[in-house]
């Protein structure tokens, strides 16, 4: 016979093939920059790993193939066009990023473009940089980049040892941008408002 157990336990499974498509939601991509296609001194970058967890959290990690520690005169920076606007941001026209997530003498440093200069105060609580295996990871959750979905993303590295400085570029000069595509569960782009600490039951979720 098929009573209410029988109509509960089909309701739960319902539920749960709603909540499926949900779960493991995050992307992962990976890019591949020439080696050797730089001048010889500098970082001379190499795969480049691009991820998200469901919770928004997005992680590069670049490999660098000529390094097995990053030098004092070392930088490596994503810049970060979270518009997909060339004019706006920082090197407006030419590529037009508002984020940067750089690390430079060993130091890692989080920039947002304001009013056309570079600014590197307030640092994210979610970002973090490390350096292991020849291996450069930055990350950030999304919502440090303007809570962007898609995104648009360039790399250079540089050094200084010389007299004048020697770079390499991911994707190469005169070649698009690399994009990204942020895929998260729709509760990750979601916060409720300061209300529902009061007043739960009354929240409706909305979007950020």
């Amino acid at each position: 016979m098929q009573g209410p157990r029988w109509t509960l336990g089909v309701a739960a499974a319902a539920c749960l093939l709603l909540l499926a498509p949900l779960a493991g939601a995050s992307n992962s991509v990976w890019s591949l920059d020439a080696t050797g296609d730089g001048v010889a001194e500098a970082p001379d970058l190499g795969e480049i790993h691009v991820s998200n967890s469901d919770s928004g959290q997005v992680v590069f990690r670049i490999s660098i193939t000529n390094r097995a520690s990053l030098a004092p005169t070392d930088m490596v920076a994503v810049f970060v066009d979270a518009d997909g606007k060339a004019g706006t941001g920082c090197a407006r026209g030419v590529f037009g990023a508002e984020y940067a997530l750089d690390v430079l003498a060993g130091r890692y440093v989080f920039g947002r473009c304001v009013a056309g200069s570079w600014s590197f105060a307030g640092r994210p609580a979610t970002f973090s940089g490390s350096f292991a295996d020849s291996t450069l990871t930055l990350a950030v959750n999304r919502r440090a980049l303007g809570g962007t979905s898609r995104f648009a993303f360039r790399i250079g590295g540089a050094t200084t040892t010389e007299s004048r400085p020697a770079y390499d570029f991911a994707p190469d000069v005169g070649t698009g941008a690399w994009t990204y595509q942020v895929v998260a569960p729709p509760q990750a782009a979601f916060r409720p408002p300061k209300a529902c600490r009061h007043h739960p039951r009354r929240c409706r979720l909305r979007r950020r």
